[in-house]
């Protein structure tokens, strides 16, 4: 693959770099003292709130109760963040038989910190709490005290503390067995996967509600009634339509009333000098043209970057570039059937909620590194559909934008497809991307419950790559990647993929091994699966594994799942589909009872994968067949 692959190598040398750097960390459970003690919070494998969260809490001195659980079968101390996220994966199915049971559990202890409820209930302190086994310490639920991620189970070491923590912040005081009683509700990954139709739904409504802004009665036409495009704007009545004819007109708009732009064959230059059309009011339409002359400067305001906010050098540097259209603080934009030529943004949208941007074209930099994005949607949620991303840096930057949906497009010759940083609860579904130099989908920073589905990515760096938790990846293809999956996001689902042609098919590099991975179809691939440090994973659920070829058995168990568990990490397993010699090693009789064992003892050979009840046939035969006969298309099937 050229000058991406060498890229890629050093993107993965320094991935593997950090995670040998945060695993080398980690505290080793020493598992003949009877009850070990606590350790430092940050030499445990954490998990729990997203990073969001996090930085949300460290920016407003909000303190956060965290536990520290040392498990029978898990040679590392685990770390949560929250107690609730504590009981949820202390009670979620499965996990003790993938851990073993909680030896000893340590929990936050908030006696003599000072904790009290600060403004809007939030939960601080005046020193940082130390540490007391969960069964002996004392727990406020049910009162107002808060994090970023809501409500808060305070736990002390002594029960007068509690009592006064209550009577101020509310709730009662209960012991740790109730707390393990207590049902924490959180959606699973599973109830994700049943969310994608809500959400499309959603965005349908917010699709309607856009278009409505395309029917307003049209008041000032440009050339008739005025003679420059922003002497119209500023003519026109609120909730008109400015209609801009057919030709060229060389400047840049602001629009600070609620206005529907349309243009007719027209385009807008601005002369490469900063950004063409600036949008400060609510409920602004701009359709039917083209944009060219977009300015250059893709680091924002520096000024800017001195703000109080976690994210304020992200913000200004990335939602203060040129753009072709740019939008503040201002709600239910609706941008439609417009093409932009840019050497830097397409369309940047800051707290602009309800924006929907629908049948645009943006031709970006050939060199990824000379430009910047097609769209950035910061600090509000957004619907991206139907359009076409070339070149650029990535095509849809997310960023703190909560509940996005990005759907239909197609990304091609860019950095990245869609990158998703902070952002969670969005639907990423059926977009293609061709030739992305990283990869076609990028989630960082530990966001949550977002849905990967149906998107087609090929020949890219990687296809898709997920962080964070409680997730779906569903239905997807990746095809002649260097790397086609990479299923860093925890206790996530991974189901109904094809994964073919590829150097690698699916990389399992999370600590804790919290994920479904199931009726997959993994083919043709050089290596169909690379596990990373940490226990024994299982790629199998309710019975039924994925479906890898070359991995075959002489009997099946009703015809659809093999007799025998595969190992796609197996020195052996893992080369059936390139050589008869790994065909002939596999039978012997030795080889057998190592793979039965290996299927059958939690945490045999680290850093392995296995598949229990692997597939005689694919999963996915349809999208197979279609993958293999070499189907391309820029809409997606």
């Amino acid at each position: 693959m050229g000058s991406r692959l060498s890229l890629w190598q050093t993107v993965t040398a320094l991935t593997v770099l950090l995670a040998v750097v945060v695993f080398g960390a980690a505290f080793v459970v020493d598992l003949s003292s009877e009850r070990p003690g606590p350790v430092p919070f940050d030499r445990t494998v954490q998990r729990g709130i997203t990073m969001a969260d996090e930085q949300r809490a460290l920016n407003r001195d909000i303190t956060i109760p965290r536990a520290q659980v040392f498990y029978s079968q898990y040679r590392y101390v685990v770390g949560y963040v929250g107690l609730d996220r504590t009981v949820a994966a202390l009670t979620e199915p499965g996990h003790e038989q993938q851990f073993g049971y909680p030896l000893t559990v340590y929990v936050t202890d908030y006696s003599d910190t000072g904790a009290r409820c600060g403004e809007n209930g939030t939960l601080r302190t005046d020193s940082s709490p130390r540490w007391v086994g969960a069964s002996e310490a004392h727990y406020v639920v049910n009162g107002s005290a808060r994090t970023p991620s809501g409500l808060a189970v305070v736990p002390f070491g002594n029960r007068d503390a509690a009592d006064v923590f209550a009577d101020s912040c509310g709730g009662g005081v209960v012991d740790w067995a109730t707390v393990r009683s207590h049902s924490f509700e959180e959606d699973g990954a599973a109830t994700i996967r049943q969310q994608v139709d809500d959400r499309q739904v959603t965005a349908n409504a917010t699709v309607r509600a856009a278009r409505a802004l395309d029917a307003r009665p049209v008041s000032v036409v440009v050339g008739e009634d005025a003679p420059t495009v922003q002497a119209a704007v500023d003519e026109a009545p609120p909730n008109t339509t400015v209609v801009v004819p057919n030709g060229t007109y060389r400047e840049q708009v602001s629009i600070d009333e609620p206005l529907t732009l349309r243009g007719r064959n027209a385009t807008l230059d601005g002369g490469g000098n900063g950004t063409v059309v600036a949008v400060m009011a609510d409920r602004v339409a701009i359709t039917d043209m083209a944009i060219t002359g977009v300015g250059n400067q893709t680091t924002g305001n520096r000024s800017a970057m001195n703000g109080s906010a976690w994210d304020a050098t992200v913000t200004a540097a990335y939602g203060n570039s040129d753009a072709a259209v740019t939008a503040h603080n201002a709600s239910q934009l609706y941008v439609a059937n417009v093409t932009v030529e840019t050497r830097s943004s397409g369309f940047v949208l800051r707290r602009t909620s309800d924006a929907v941007v629908e049948n645009v074209t943006v031709n970006g930099t050939a060199d990824w590194q000379d430009g910047f994005m097609g769209v950035v949607g910061m600090h509000a949620d957004v619907v991206v559909q139907h359009s076409t991303f070339r070149g650029g840096r990535d095509g849809i930057y997310l960023h703190r934008a909560d509940g996005t949906v990005v759907r239909e497009n197609t990304f091609l010759n860019d950095r990245f497809g869609v990158h998703l940083m902070y952002t969670s609860s969005t639907l990423v579904a059926d977009n293609v991307a061709r030739g992305p130099e990283y990869a076609g989908v990028v989630v960082m920073t530990n966001p949550e419950s977002n849905a990967v589905v149906g998107n087609d990515v090929r020949n890219a760096g990687s296809g898709i790559m997920m962080a964070g938790s409680r997730s779906y990846i569903g239905h997807n293809v990746m095809a002649n990647t260097t790397r086609a999956l990479s299923a860093n996001a925890g206790r996530s689902l991974y189901e109904h993929n094809v994964v073919y042609g590829n150097d690698i098919g699916i990389t399992a590099a999370t600590v804790l091994p919290s994920n479904t991975v199931t009726e997959n179809d993994f083919v043709a691939n050089d290596q169909h699966a690379v596990s990373g440090p940490g226990p024994l994973r299982r790629y199998t659920d309710d019975g039924r594994g994925n479906y890898w070829s070359g991995a075959y058995d002489l009997s099946a168990d009703d015809g659809s799942t093999l007799t025998q568990p595969y190992s796609p990490t197996d020195t052996v397993d893992g080369q059936l589909h390139h050589t008869n010699a790994a065909v002939v090693l596999r039978s012997a009789p030795s080889v057998r009872a190592l793979r039965a064992l290996r299927g059958t003892t939690p945490g045999f050979r680290r850093g392995s994968i296995v598949d229990t009840a692997p597939l005689a046939e694919p999963a996915n035969p349809d999208t197979l067949t279609m993958v293999r006969n070499g189907t391309t298309t820029e809409v997606p099937p």
